[in-house]
């Protein structure tokens, strides 16, 4: 309502303005006009006037300069003309006056200095307007210069007061303003109507101009008028549709985008010409621990390594493509390979994208493949070395000697033994890697479950004076499979025994660790170097290569061990201080 009565209001002001503005001008122009018209009129009046009395009031009679009788005669001829007649001699000394009493008329000032004498005096026939200090109103002189032959007589002046003049213009003044006032009045109306009618129109437009720009396109104009407005508000339709389907469009691919990029593993980065982050997606803000909104902020600030930050804004200078492998230690060490491209120079636009691809799980891989060759390469290379020489050996002539023949079989079997377990824990590993065995987990009592494995070492334990005391609480149970946590318990126990000292012990315990139970087998043994302790669980890893190999180990029981825990989804971890023993732990889940 508001908007209404504001371009209504504005344009009838703006009307009646323009309308008043032509008014004053035509009026002023009029009266100019008018004014000057009646002036010249006046002024031809007075000087025919003045040409008819100088052949009443001859030069002969001025000459005489008898002032009673001119003042006589001037006296008359004012009251026949009504115009004031006033005969001034050439000194300027007033002779008669027809507004002045004789007395007055002697009173009267020296005329020699009036413009309109001057100016008779000089060219035959003088005019003027000015104020009359003796009638105290505005005249329009006009001044005769009276000769008698090549002689001068006087100056013959008649004047009549602007007064007159005046009045006619103010009668003429007053038709012209009823007219304009009535033709404001006209305007004003016209004004209120038209207003009315265009406001309607432009509130719509403007009201459907502001719903398009909240991105309301659905509103469509209907303006009744045949004018220029209708075919703006089909323009304005037209527009609303036209930008409906193409926001569609737009919105579809920037979902499609967006799904792509937030749903990619590699790490994508695009930055603008002052290598400022535009687009970053999951990927990228996981592998640098990005957690906060950083578009906006130079690459070098959020990212923070300086060979990616060359890398990028060498592709966007140069236009051209790079890529290398790139080592962050930030949050957490990895080793990506970076791909960078320049695809603009544009100020506003994305110039360069980066593509990051973490490599550290590949890298990882390659090197456990490696060391995992090399092991395997070296565990099956001594006991076949040893064998190969025994037999070398027995060829040679040994075998004729009983005695020394019976030891190098002897040796040759704990070799092939230890072959034998060898390949039997690869093969074990390699099947639970592969979920080649099943697991039949079951509600177990994981008490029973240690005291069978520690009746299966008891032996073994007996002969090196090692106490085995079960610590786990009675009717503490377990989701597990038997077998499985078996080989668990009897792994660790085994390791336990051949590492601790004569005279250790061994305690097996279990507390409750949401969402299950971590149970811990805790030894007095030898304990394990710091370093040592992140690599425990690897293939083939040994603290004590030598005792190891001695005891007929292979290396991969605790591989074994860990593989077995997280296929019944538990986790494994170690704890030790060298010299003071170690507890390996691991966590089961409750039952079902």
């Amino acid at each position: 309502m508001l908007f209404k009565k504001s371009f209504s209001k504005n344009l009838i002001l703006s009307f009646a303005a323009l309308f008043s503005v032509v008014f004053i001008f035509t009026a002023f122009y009029a009266s100019r006009a008018v004014e000057k018209e009646a002036l010249s009129k006046l002024r031809e009046s007075l000087i025919l006037q003045a040409r008819l009395i100088s052949h009443i009031l001859t030069p002969e009679i001025v000459l005489q300069g008898d002032r009673p009788q001119i003042h006589k005669i001037v006296s008359g001829l004012g009251k026949e003309t009504g115009a004031r007649v006033t005969v001034i001699a050439l000194d300027g000394l007033v002779l008669g006056d027809s507004e002045r009493s004789w007395d007055e008329m002697l009173a009267m000032d020296n005329h020699a200095s009036r413009p309109e004498v001057i100016a008779a005096m000089r060219n035959t026939l003088g005019t003027s307007i000015r104020f009359s200090h003796t009638v105290k109103t505005d005249m329009l002189y006009a001044a005769l210069l009276l000769k008698q032959g090549d002689s001068k007589a006087g100056v013959l002046r008649v004047a009549w007061p602007l007064s007159d003049v005046r009045r006619v213009l103010d009668s003429a003044a007053k038709p012209i303003f009823l007219s304009a006032v009535l033709g404001i009045a006209f305007m004003a109306i016209l004004s209120f109507v038209l207003g009315n009618s265009l406001t309607r129109d432009v509130k719509r437009l403007t009201e459907a101009a502001a719903q398009y720009t909240r991105g309301d396109l659905v509103r469509e104009i209907t303006i009744q008028s045949d004018n220029e407005l209708k075919l703006l508000a089909g323009a304005m339709n037209q527009m609303a549709s036209s930008l409906k389907e193409r926001i569609a469009e737009l919105e579809a691919e920037k979902i499609k985008f967006s799904a792509v990029l937030e749903n990619m593993k590699e790490g994508v980065i695009a930055v603008d010409c002052e290598n400022r982050i535009q687009i970053i997606n999951q990927g990228a803000q996981k592998m640098f621990g990005i957690q906060a909104d950083v578009t906006g902020k130079p690459f070098i600030e959020v990212i923070r390594n300086k060979a990616l930050d060359d890398m990028l804004a060498s592709a966007i200078r140069e236009q051209s493509a790079a890529a290398q492998e790139v080592k962050i230690s930030q949050p957490l060490e990895k080793i990506l390979k970076a791909s960078a491209a320049g695809i603009s120079k544009c100020e506003g636009n994305v110039c360069g994208l980066l593509v990051l691809f973490d490599m550290t799980d590949i890298k990882r891989l390659e090197n456990m493949r490696k060391e995992f060759v090399a092991n395997v390469s070296h565990e099956l290379k001594t006991p076949l070395t040893s064998i190969q020489g025994f037999i070398e050996t027995l060829r040679e002539g040994a075998l004729a000697d009983t005695q020394k023949s019976g030891e190098f079989l002897a040796m040759m079997q704990e070799d092939s033994e230890r072959l034998t377990r060898l390949i039997h824990d690869l093969l074990e590993l390699s099947r639970i890697e592969s979920q080649e065995i099943p697991l039949r987990a079951r509600d177990l009592d994981l008490k029973t479950q240690a005291d069978k494995a520690a009746a299966a070492l008891a032996g073994q334990a007996s002969a090196r004076s090692i106490t085995v005391e079960n610590r786990i609480p009675a009717g503490c149970r377990v989701w597990a499979d038997p077998d499985r946590l078996r080989q668990i318990f009897l792994n660790l126990m085994d390791n336990a025994v051949k590492f601790n000292k004569p005279g250790g012990s061994i305690v097996l315990s279990a507390v409750p660790e949401s969402p299950g139970v971590r149970v811990s087998v805790e030894d007095s043994g030898t304990g394990i170097p710091e370093k040592a302790i992140p690599r425990v669980f690897e293939r083939f890893f040994r603290v004590d290569k030598a005792r190891s190999r001695e005891l007929g180990g292979t290396g991969l029981g605790l591989s074994i061990v860990k593989h077995l825990v997280e296929a019944h989804g538990g986790t494994v971890s170690c704890r030790s201080q060298y010299g003071q023993g170690s507890v390996f732990s691991f966590t089961l889940p409750l039952p079902i």
